[in-house]
């Protein structure tokens, strides 16, 4: 009987234990966990518009200039070919894709590719109107520039470089 004490002792230090790891560890009980979300790993939009597969869709352009080229692929679904007419502010442009076709705007030679009069800066997401075969919607599609190599060849009247500072790593320089 002289033991009776420590065993509850050392049962409560022992529950204790057990309560604080279920409560360290309790959130993972109901909190989703990242890896089980499906996103689309892309710069650009992932949308389905009837037949249509909008896939890794943006705008790229630059500050200076009033149009955007079109980056990405569509995909047909049907074994028809498909009108795809596509508005961004007061630009507008329309493609046709051939059954079970796919059309790259990384490929795209002509001005369908191109939306003259787009006045978002880069960096920010346009209303773009998408409508084919009597079905419309509006995605927000982001809007980038050159700063990623891999754009640069897309920018409307070429990619130029943010000019650097010299003078103010100069003065740091000085400073230091």
């Amino acid at each position: 009987m002289n033991f009776a004490p420590k065993n509850r002792v050392q049962q409560s230090v022992a529950a204790g234990a057990v309560l604080v790891m279920l409560g360290v560890s309790g959130c993972t009980f109901t909190t989703e966990q990242s890896t089980t979300t499906q996103y689309a790993a892309s710069d650009g939009i992932v949308k389905d518009l009837g037949p249509v597969l909008l896939r890794n869709i943006l705008i790229v352009g630059s500050e200076d200039e009033s149009a955007g080229r079109l980056v990405g692929t569509v995909f047909n679904t049907s074994d028809q070919p498909v009108d795809l007419s596509i508005r961004a502010g007061g630009a507008e442009t329309s493609i046709t894709i051939d059954g079970d076709g796919e059309f790259r705007f990384e490929d795209e030679t002509e001005d369908d590719a191109t939306l003259e009069g787009l006045e978002d800066v880069p960096g920010s997401l346009v209303d773009v109107d998408f409508e084919t075969d009597g079905e419309e919607a509006t995605f927000q599609v982001p809007v980038l520039d050159g700063t990623l190599a891999e754009y640069r060849d897309f920018v409307p009247g070429g990619f130029t470089p943010r000019p650097s500072e010299p003078e103010a790593t100069e003065e740091a320089a000085e400073g230091e």
